[in-house]
């Protein structure tokens, strides 16, 4: 019942009245809020209301689609329903042209579709047409806190500040959880210092109290006195806005040139990756063209700060004659490897003779490069050259060797594989590969039908490397390896020491299955947590923030959270809960696992926090439709986002299922999604249903489930490679050959995740997507804002 209750709530956002007897026939008709247009609801447009309040708004837009493209159907409760969806998947262009030319927007629905163009305007940054909206949607609703606050925001970003001061202190007045950050924003556009004073003396939320001085800061900047507020905002610590403002209030070239080497400074001193960014940003777009000597300095910087292409293209305008160093040389080589320039990379790299130990593991990168660039036997070639002349550096002919080693395996020389990997334990046991090689030769041993030598190479690596990553891998493939050679009690032993050692590891549950046992299942224990309304309160501020478009004000309230005082773990778990309650899931598992740490019961209610599920109804939905099992999605998911929807990956893909936008433009194509926008990837649901098309889209070309999770980290290309590896039709065995550590570690984790899920909801994820999942979207009592 509790959607149906969803689904009058949107009914009525659109002056519908709920149905009194049942859904299906009482929602056949339905008259809109003008008392003159009456239209008919069929069941499509109730399953998009339905969507969206589940927290599916791309559903949701999915099946209001056919509604729009029919003039006999489109009516305003479709449009008006169309472009609340899109502005839950921030669709704001989609908001404006489905509503800017709608002769209805003030007189129907309450002027809550006003309010969606003033946001969408507000978000495309049409501050004039913002203020346009804002002005009309308030005219219908003056008491409204966030139609109060969409107006404050407009005439804040016009200038017109005495207005905007006046307004938002009214929008405090009717959102008093809130109060305190939209009394700042006040004082932010308040020109008189005494009013800023009085304004400060009104606040009492300490984390908006530590935010006075920048706020003084941004007051001082908004008048004009750059200077002021340049030197508060250094001494709030925020050093590269004073720059920037001393900069802009400093036409004249003597100061210039002094703001000139205090930026260099900052890129060469301790300042935060960002700040780094920022102040080589304004070198580029004030000071260019820059001398070599501080090409070379930004350049170091920017590689230092994670901007590889900032690098190259730095150490690129020095020129290779400015290039004297090794080690700028090494850097060089780095940045163009991480920009997949691997041919330049090796050039760089093959330059690199002082300091001598960088040299040797130089020579060692410019072979890698080339096997990168597909220049496969020169890189072999290389790699033998490596591994003569520097055998006496352990980093570099070690690193050389195990390469060697995994090329020869590509081709199916597991004998000449098995002699590098042997050589690399042997005369390198130091070498950080020197675990691996041993667990690498004793499987091709094992694979080549000597299990008993397998065992007591896997036994010996356990022996001699107790704390390396390799030790429950060789001990639970001991086990297989003296399974084979005949001897069950050994083989037993070990995997019970598996099972003993780390009962939620991928080889505890491998080991279990090999011993004919349950595999590890939490202690049984309900969700239930103390009860903190401090705590409560706090969380639902941050989310309401976060509805009202406060983004920094919601974050610095989640962050302060997150680094709690209380490291009790009681506490902890209470306020992993709170987040999990509201759909932050991410911040709920960093959190859950430090109460772990801090000595938390290992229970089923602490675990479900370290492994929620979210979005249970896309989720559910999604999998059942592809035939997956949601185990394995919730799974796959954690892995890939820590069901984080906002996050973003180096190489570039998006979201809870980290499709790549490319990816994501097809599979939209192939479903026929009636708009794209790469921003749909960071939708929850949009996130999932991709990543179950293109999961399924892995299941109908492969069969085992670890080809499966490797392609969809690795890709197909890869797959089919180690595919070709010796004894891979075993399905353990292949994911122990998977080239890549990454690709490795993420096939046993998801298979390990899975099985945990299972554990810990035994079923219940498709029962649970039969009622609505917490949201954002939950009224918060007594202070969700009016549209």
């Amino acid at each position: 019942m509790t959607h149906l209750v969803h689904v009058w709530l949107w009914l009525a956002s659109i002056a519908v009245s709920p149905p009194d007897s049942t859904l299906p026939i009482a929602l056949r008709t339905a008259a809109a809020d003008s008392g003159d247009i009456n239209h008919s609801l069929d069941s499509a447009l109730i399953h998009a209301g339905e969507a969206l309040a589940r927290g599916r708004p791309w559903q949701a837009t999915r099946l209001i689609a056919p509604w729009l493209n029919d003039s006999s159907r489109r009516t305003p409760g479709a449009v008006f329903l169309a472009a609340r969806a899109a502005s839950e998947w921030r669709g704001w262009s989609e908001v404006l042209q489905l509503l800017g030319s709608e002769p209805w927007v003030d007189t129907l629905y309450g002027g809550n579709a006003r309010v969606l163009l003033a946001r969408a305007a507000l978000e495309r940054r049409q501050d004039s047409i913002a203020l346009y909206h804002a002005t009309l949607a308030l005219g219908r609703r003056p008491g409204s806190g966030e139609r109060l606050l969409l107006l404050a925001t407009a005439l804040d970003r016009l200038g017109a500040r005495d207005s905007a001061a006046s307004v938002y202190l009214r929008a405090a007045e009717q959102l008093p959880s809130v109060a305190d950050w939209l009394l700042l924003r006040s004082a932010a556009v308040t020109d008189d210092s005494v009013a800023r004073v009085a304004l400060y003396g009104r606040l009492t939320n300490p984390l908006a109290q530590s935010r006075i001085p920048r706020t003084d800061a941004a007051a001082h900047e908004k008048i004009g006195d750059l200077l002021g507020a340049a030197r508060r905002y250094a001494a709030a610590g925020d050093r590269i806005t004073s720059l920037r403002l001393r900069l802009a209030a400093s036409p004249d070239s003597r100061p210039r040139a002094e703001l000139r080497r205090e930026f260099l400074g900052l890129v060469t001193g301790r300042a935060g990756g960002a700040a780094v960014r920022e102040a080589i940003i304004v070198l580029d777009s004030v000071f260019a063209p820059l001398k070599p000597a501080e090409e070379l300095v930004v350049a170091r910087a920017a590689m230092e700060a994670g901007w590889a292409a900032r690098a190259a293209s730095g150490f690129a305008k020095v020129g290779g004659g400015a290039l004297g160093s090794g080690e700028d040389r090494f850097t060089y080589g780095n940045a163009l490897t991480r920009l997949n320039r691997n041919a330049e990379a090796a050039l760089q790299f093959e330059l690199v003779r002082e300091p001598r130990s960088m040299a040797a593991l130089a020579a060692y990168l410019a072979a890698r490069a080339l096997v990168r660039d597909g220049q496969i036997e020169p890189g072999r070639a290389a790699l033998v050259a490596v591994s003569l002349k520097h055998e006496r550096d352990t980093v570099a002919a070690a690193s050389a060797l195990f390469l060697r080693a995994d090329l020869a395996s590509d081709d199916r020389g597991d004998l000449e594989a098995r002699r590098l990997h042997r050589i690399v334990a042997l005369r390198y046991p130091t070498s950080r590969f020197a675990p691996t090689s041993r667990f690498r030769a004793a499987m091709i041993a094992l694979l080549s039908g000597q299990p008993r030598l397998a065992a007591e190479e896997f036994d010996a690596l356990v022996e001699r490397h107790p704390g390396s990553d390799e030790v429950l891998s060789a001990t639970y493939w001991a086990g297989r390896s003296w399974a084979d050679a005949g001897d069950s009690s050994l083989a037993r032993g070990r995997w019970q020491s598996v099972t003993a050692r780390d009962p939620l590891s991928y080889y505890a549950a491998l080991s279990s299955r090999r011993l004919g046992i349950r595999p590890w299942v939490p202690r049984p224990a309900p969700d239930s947590f103390a009860t903190d309304t401090a705590l409560e309160t706090k969380v639902a501020r941050a989310a309401l923030l976060a509805r009202l478009g406060l983004v920094a004000e919601s974050r610095w309230e989640l962050d302060r959270l997150a680094r709690s005082s209380d490291s009790s773990p009681e506490h902890l778990l209470t306020l992993a809960n709170a987040f999990r309650t509201q759909g932050m899931a991410s911040q709920a598992i960093q959190i859950a696992r430090r109460a772990l740490a801090l000595g938390a019961p290992p229970d089923a209610r602490t675990y479900r926090l370290i492994y929620p599920v979210v979005h249970e109804d896309a989720l559910s939905a999604e999998a059942a439709e592809h035939r997956l099992d949601p185990s394995l999605m919730a799974a796959l998911i954690r892995q890939e986002s820590n069901f984080n929807p906002s996050a973003t990956s180096p190489a570039g893909a998006r979201g809870l299922a980290q499709v790549m936008p490319e990816l994501g433009e097809r599979l939209a194509r192939e479903l026929e999604y009636p708009v794209w926008d790469p921003v749909l990837l960071y939708q929850p649901d949009v996130s999932i249903q991709l990543g179950a098309v293109h999961l399924r889209e892995l299941f109908t070309r492969y069969e085992d489930r670890v080809h499966i999770l490797a392609a969809y980290n690795a890709g197909v290309s890869r797959v089919e490679r180690w595919s070709q590896r010796i004894g891979v039709d075993d399905p353990e065995v292949f994911a122990e050959r998977i080239a890549f550590v990454e690709t490795r570690d993420y096939v046993r984790i998801i298979q390990r995740n899975e099985d945990i899920y299972r554990a810990l909801y035994r079923g219940q994820l498709t029962e649970r997507a039969k009622s609505p999942p917490s949201s954002l979207e939950e009224p918060v009592a007594g202070d969700i804002p009016q549209m």
